[in-house]
This record gives C-alpha cells, structure tokens and sequence, in this order.
C-alpha cells in the first residue's frame, strides 16, 4: 500500500457508531435476520450504519487498504474467500466481537444470524479465511492502541491482571509498560512485540518487522510461552483464548520484577 494510499484513507467519520455499539447492533440480530441470508455485506455495513456501495463482500474486500491477519479485534469486518459453489464469485464477510469470534449471517438454524467461532465457520462452510480490514467503506474504523508513553503512569497495577480470553485495555497496557521497559518504544505495540521475539530468537529473520501480528508472529509468541511453562498446547498461529490467557500469565510474572 502506498504512502498515498494511507493519506487518502479518511480518518474516522462523523457519526460512525463506536465498535461496542456495531457489536451490540450485530448481537440484537442473533437467532433472527433470516432475512439477511445471502446478504452478508448489506448485515455488515448496517451494523456500521453504512449505505449500500458495494454488491458483495468480496468488493467490499477489495476496496480495502488496510488488510490485516490473525485474530481480529471487536466491531470489525472479517472476510472469506468461498472457494467453491453458488457464492464463490460473491464470499462473505461477518463482524468480529473479538476473541477469535464473529457475528454471521445464514450460520444459525434456519440460516439465521448466529455468533460463531471463526476458525469454526471457517472449517463448516471450507472456505479460506482472508482476515479482517482497519478501513471498511472508505472509512478508517480501527486504530491500533497507542500508548503515550510520556503520560502514562510507568507503575503496573497492584494486584494482578485477571485471566481473561481477550485482551483489555489493561492488559495491552501492561505489554506496552513491558516493551517500554526494554526500550522498545515503537508506536505499534505489535511491532515492539515482533522485534521482542527476534531478539528472544522466536521470530525469525527472514520474517518482515512490519507490525502485522499474524499467524507467524502468533507462533513464535507461542513458542516462546511454551518455553516459560506457561502454554502447554500445540502452536497453531491463532491468538486465542488459551494464547491470551497465557499471556496474560507471563505479565503478571513480569510485574513483580518491574
């Protein structure tokens, strides 16, 4: 993507609803939407409140700038490549709530809205998992969290972090505190993280430092908690909710030494 491209993008636009508020749309539609089977684009940009400017997720797809992989975070669209079958000139797009689900339309009984796992849709209907997009609709509608270091309190928390499936605000902080605290200070978290895992020998050279935290990066974050004790799973690429949870209990270890 150029440089250009990136300038062009427009910054979040007026009256866009928040990502709580495009999951709890997409949420009110679960065990409903029937309507929408077939119409996976239209679900998705109503839920954005978006009008109708694409015909089907796959140009909805196209049109994106900012393409992502792994595991998306909440309010965002989440694209498929079908492969095979009536839809393949068409694929499909869902909203992610976060921690490797999604809301998709025609995945319930009667081809109703449903919350489904995306590596469970994935394998259900065998289709190919593109990933998801910052920018939908000509709009930018995620930034990645940056944390100024300048104002943030350098102190971690009393207590330790809860265990959860998905990270927090807190729990991304206490990362941004840790790579600060080694002098990895880059504005995306993800690419202090990557350059983290090489110098720890997990992330290999030959892999880019480009800030993407996908599937390889994913793996190496995992080798290396298989490491410590701590992710006693097979690595497959995907940050989900036993990746986080050991993430989340390295940081706590992490704290009493910082």
């Amino acid at each position: 993507m150029s440089a250009q491209a990136v300038s062009e993008l427009p910054r979040r636009a007026m009256g866009v609803p928040s990502a709580a508020e495009r999951v709890e749309r997409a949420s009110a539609a679960i065990g409903r939407g029937a309507s929408y089977s077939g119409m996976c684009e239209k679900f998705v940009r109503t839920c954005f409140g978006f009008s109708a400017r694409y015909p089907s997720a796959r140009q909805a797809w196209e049109a994106t700038e900012r393409r992502r992989s792994g595991t998306p975070p909440a309010g965002v669209p989440v694209f498929w490549d079908i492969t095979s079958g009536k839809n393949n000139d068409f694929d499909h797009v869902a909203i992610s709530v976060g921690g490797g689900v999604c809301i998709s339309t025609s995945a319930g009984p009667g081809r109703t809205v449903a919350r489904v796992g995306i590596e469970d849709l994935t394998r259900r209907w065998g289709m190919l998992y593109r990933g998801w997009a910052e920018d939908y609709h000509g709009v930018l509608v995620h930034e990645p969290e940056v944390v100024d270091l300048q104002t943030t309190p350098q102190g971690w928390p009393e207590q330790d972090l809860p265990v959860k499936s998905a990270h927090t605000a807190d729990s991304l902080r206490a990362w941004r505190l840790l790579m600060a605290s080694i002098g990895l200070t880059d504005a995306l978290l993800e690419l202090a993280m990557q350059r983290w895992l090489r110098r720890r020998g997990y992330y290999a050279s030959q892999f880019a430092l480009d800030g993407d935290f996908g599937p390889r990066s994913i793996t190496a974050l995992q080798r290396f908690l298989q490491a410590k004790g701590l992710y006693p799973h097979d690595t497959d690429g995907w940050r989900g909710p036993l990746t986080i949870g050991a993430e989340i209990r390295y940081l706590n270890v992490q704290r009493r030494y910082l």
